[in-house]
């Protein structure tokens, strides 16, 4: 084969290459070379002979060039060199019609010529692939395109490693396409790819995937073009591809949006991804196939499209754009119902709380913020009026229609909620916008109807006191005081930190309101409103100056006002102990003549605050170990003056106790008396009985005392009241020396009252000392009796056990001691010993008891009692008949009997005296002393010596 060089050239097309172009065009608007564009080859030139004609020659200079060429071939005669003469003239014939045709490109030009020189030179070298090649050039300019074809097809046929083979395999495939053979357009197509990289590789490429798609193998098809865009990808590196590489690209995706469209939409797109990845350019791919749709006016696919490519890569870069193609085809295919959706998606996406902004640069976002500024204002506005429109509706609905007005009422709550959150949205993206404080006042209300008060209280504090907008900022005002209140109305009592926070809230919007739109109506009761809750938190000094501040506003407060502030007053300074203006403020709020309740509630707060000026007096004069004072007094007593009520009567109550601590009884005994006239049903009248008893007593009134115990003996409900009361009234009556009454009093108590057993015994014993008062021996001796028989262990009991035993004891030694000893011995003298028996058994008695005052009592009588038989023996009558030996005999016998009875008294009595041993020496025991000095005079009857010392030592 010739060894050949290439020239670059172009030759304009002729009609025939037009119209290849035509039907390429149609398939993808790609700019295919035909032969007319194929480069322009040189002819070798000879070893000793012409160089290379240069390209571009004028008109003049190719007809002399042509001219020598001609002169040459005359004059060699070797066949090789006139063959490349005759190659290089049909060259520059070529050229010089290109030239022509160059420079007149409306004219058709004749390429015969050259037809016929390639003809000839084809003829002497039918297997010179050059030769063939530019044959088949020069037919398709002169309008031959079958004869230039079959040029084309003797190459393939006889040279296929010719340089030429990927145009002659291009050509052949793209007359197959025309033709409409497109499996041998394909096969042709698919044969030059697999050759090397060639100029016609792209070009092969996309008519190949055409040819598949218009044998209905689109997948096939799609993976062509995408193998295509992915070679134009990495040729382009980030730099602009050249014009004719572009459409390439442009129209590989217009194939593919066909492709894709066959195989099922946007959801085929994924399936073409490499390793299960996209491709970098996937956007175009979304793209191309939404652009599609649209130009055939499938506005829903194009809108899903675009979708599809947002939902799948929501993070990309080119997903907003898409999203936003998707809007403008929904509203381009007038798909309305869609439109708002797709913008709320939109938002919800690329909106400032989406991570799509967090990531996205400054220009980005500003890009972004072009759409939503428009949307969010649209989209907010419509939930906002769709959640009035759902609220009205619900009213509209009956009653008894539950379920439905339910489900209206959730739907108005979603959209206020939705409204609210687009609001929020608005006033976030664009902060310093002008609209925003009306943004977030809407926001506001929308969350005010949603229930959510505690959002919507944040939002009008931040209307009014942030942005201090001169539209709004009165109403958000007002409305934080309304939204801090809802909130703390709804938390429960468990919560209580958070319902002081509320509460405090609320209170401080109230005061920032009055404060800053005192003319507003509202100003004043909100005013008011914040006092009575900062005293309600126990916020006193603050109530205090905002009800101050509420009493010097202009124009003034009405009456109802001025109540409301004197008790705000009044409270706060009570419970900061300030009494004086407490009792003032109270006095002034009783002035505007309020209701009854609160009229009741005034007075008792007046008459406490005079009550508490009292106390503070009466504790500062404890402090000082002092008598209470006549100040103190003055206010316990001046409560009443304001009315009779039941801090009054506690006040007359206390100042009687204190009249009684001072000694005043007369002052007290009054104050007593009018306390039973206008308090007779008091609780505390039943109590007044003990201090009107005591008050008598210091008065020295003991009847006037007893009638006041014997009326609580009779009335009070409790029973140890009763018991004493009873018991004190008979020693009062005692002492008044109404003796009747008090035995009757004592006589009721002991038969009452059995318990406590001492007290009962006290009793008895009183019984005793009035009937011994009385002159009523008998009626003593019983409860002498009743006293001596208690069992009553106690010391109380053992003690007027022994005194009554004793008493009685007594009388029985007075009645032994008076028996005489008469004639008939014998009789008396049983008479007389059954009398000490019954004295003997007596003081034995007291003796058992073991009480020491009466011990030596008792032994001293007993000793006495065999000391008296002894003596009485020896003075009893003797008989008269008797002699004097018989006398004699009659008085030994006397003796005889009689000294036992003075030894047993001897020794009585010296145990007697033995207890002065053990330190006792009262009367009894020197009674002892004496009887034994009679006794046995010689040991207890000796005179005492008294012996002098002196001191002079010491």
């Amino acid at each position: 084969m010739n060894n050949v060089s290439q020239r670059t050239g172009v030759f304009i097309l002729r009609s025939l290459a037009i119209g290849i172009c035509c039907v390429l065009a149609a398939c993808g608007q790609q700019p295919v070379q035909t032969l007319a564009d194929l480069p322009r080859a040189t002819a070798p030139s000879s070893p000793d002979e012409v160089s290379p004609t240069p390209p571009a020659q004028t008109a003049a200079a190719l007809e002399n060039l042509l001219q020598s060429y001609r002169t040459a071939l005359e004059s060699h005669t070797n066949p090789a060199v006139q063959q490349q003469i005759h190659l290089r003239l049909a060259d520059l014939e070529m050229e010089r019609l290109e030239q022509q045709q160059s420079d007149n490109p409306d004219s058709i030009i004749d390429y015969s010529s050259a037809v016929d020189y390639y003809q000839s030179l084809s003829a002497q070298r039918p297997q010179d692939d050059y030769i063939l090649y530019r044959l088949a050039r020069a037919r398709a300019l002169d309008g031959e395109m079958p004869a230039a074809l079959q040029a084309l097809e003797k190459i393939a046929g006889s040279t296929p490693d010719s340089p030429f083979i990927g145009e002659v395999l291009f050509r052949r495939g793209e007359a197959a396409f025309n033709r409409k053979d497109y499996r041998s357009a394909a096969r042709d197509f698919r044969a030059l790819l697999e050759h090397e990289q060639s100029p016609y590789s792209d070009n092969a490429r996309y008519m190949l995937a055409w040819s598949e798609f218009k044998s209905s193998n689109y997948r096939e098809s799609a993976q062509i073009f995408l193998q295509s865009l992915d070679i134009l990808h990495g040729d382009a590196q980030g730099e602009e591809l050249p014009v004719g590489r572009q459409r390439l690209r442009e129209d590989s995706l217009r194939g593919l949006a066909l492709n894709f469209s066959y195989l099922g939409g946007a959801e085929a797109i994924e399936t073409f991804n490499l390793n299960g990845e996209p491709r970098p350019y996937q956007h175009q791919l979304y793209r191309a196939l939404g652009t599609w749709y649209r130009e055939k006016e499938l506005f829903r696919n194009s809108a899903d499209t675009f979708l599809h490519f947002v939902n799948h890569y929501s993070q990309t870069q080119q997903a907003s754009q898409l999203h936003l193609l998707a809007v403008d085809t929904l509203q381009a295919g007038r798909l309305y119902k869609d439109v708002l959706p797709t913008k709320r998606d939109f938002v919800r996406r690329y909106g400032v709380n989406s991570d799509y902004w967090q990531s996205a640069g400054e220009t980005q976002q500003r890009e972004l913020a072009k759409t939503l500024r428009p949307w969010l204002y649209e989209l907010a506005q419509f939930d906002h009026a769709r959640a009035q429109e759902l609220a009205q509706q619900v009213t509209k609905l009956h009653t008894n229609k539950v379920r439905e007005r339910r489900l209206i009422s959730a739907q108005s709550l979603d959209a206020y909620r939705s409204a609210a959150s687009l609001y929020r949205e608005y006033a976030q993206t664009f902060p310093q916008d002008p609209r925003t404080p009306s943004m977030v006042f809407l926001m506001a209300e929308c969350l005010e109807q949603a229930a959510d008060y505690p959002a919507a209280w944040r939002a009008y504090s931040q209307v009014a006191w942030e942005y201090q907008d001169p539209k709004y900022a009165a109403e958000a005002g007002y409305g934080a005081i309304l939204s801090a209140a809802k909130v703390h109305q709804q938390i429960s009592e468990q919560q209580a930190e958070q319902k002081i926070l509320w509460l405090d809230r609320n209170i401080e919007a109230s005061l920032k309101f009055a404060q800053r739109w005192p003319q507003d109506p509202r100003a004043l009761p909100v005013q008011l409103a914040a006092a009575d809750k900062l005293l309600q938190q126990s916020r006193f000094a603050e109530a205090i100056a905002a009800a101050e501040h509420a009493d010097q506003w202009q124009p003034p407060a009405n009456r109802q006002q001025q109540l409301s502030i004197a008790m705000i007053l009044a409270h706060s300074h009570f419970s900061l102990k300030q009494y004086p203006q407490a009792e003032a403020a109270y006095t002034r709020a009783l002035g505007y003549q309020p209701d009854e309740t609160l009229r009741k509630d005034a007075l008792h707060q007046l008459q406490l605050s005079i009550y508490r000026q009292a106390e503070t007096l009466l504790a500062q004069r404890e402090s000082e170990d002092a008598a209470p004072s006549e100040d103190a007094l003055g206010h316990l007593l001046r409560i009443r003056d304001s009315g009779r009520t039941e801090i009054a009567a506690t006040a007359q109550y206390d100042a009687i106790n204190f009249l009684m601590q001072l000694g005043q009884w007369q002052r007290a005994s009054a104050e007593l008396a009018d306390f039973r006239q206008f308090y007779p049903a008091h609780t505390l009248a039943p109590t007044l009985a003990s201090k009107a008893i005591v008050i008598f007593e210091a008065l020295e009134m003991p009847a006037a005392a007893a009638a006041e115990l014997l009326q609580l003996a009779a009335t009070d409900p409790d029973r140890e009241v009763r018991r004493q009361s009873l018991f004190m009234a008979a020693e009062n009556l005692q002492k008044a020396a109404e003796y009747h009454r008090a035995i009757e009093s004592y006589r009721n108590y002991s038969k009452l009252w059995p318990e406590p057993p001492e007290q009962r015994l006290e009793a008895q014993f009183q019984l005793v000392e009035i009937y011994a008062q009385t002159k009523q021996p008998s009626k003593r001796n019983y409860w002498l009796q009743q006293l001596a028989q208690n069992a009553l262990q106690s010391p109380r009991g053992r003690y007027l056990a022994a005194y009554s035993q004793s008493e009685l004891a007594e009388q029985s030694y007075a009645k032994f001691a008076e028996l005489a000893l008469r004639l008939p011995l014998k009789t008396s003298l049983a008479n007389k010993k059954r009398a000490m028996q019954t004295t003997v058994a007596d003081y034995r008695k007291v003796l058992e008891l073991g009480i020491a005052e009466f011990t030596p009592q008792a032994n001293y009588r007993l000793a006495e009692v065999y000391r008296q038989l002894s003596h009485d023996l020896m003075d009893s009558q003797r008989p008269k008949n008797l002699n004097e030996l018989e006398l004699e005999q009659y008085e030994i016998l006397l003796e005889e009997q009689a000294y036992p009875f003075e030894e047993k008294s001897i020794e009585l009595h010296e145990a007697n005296i033995q207890r002065s041993v053990d330190g006792i020496y009262d009367d009894w025991v020197k009674r002892s002393f004496h009887s034994l000095g009679e006794l046995l005079p010689a040991r207890y009857k000796k005179e005492e010596k008294t012996l002098e010392w002196s001191d002079a030592l010491h």
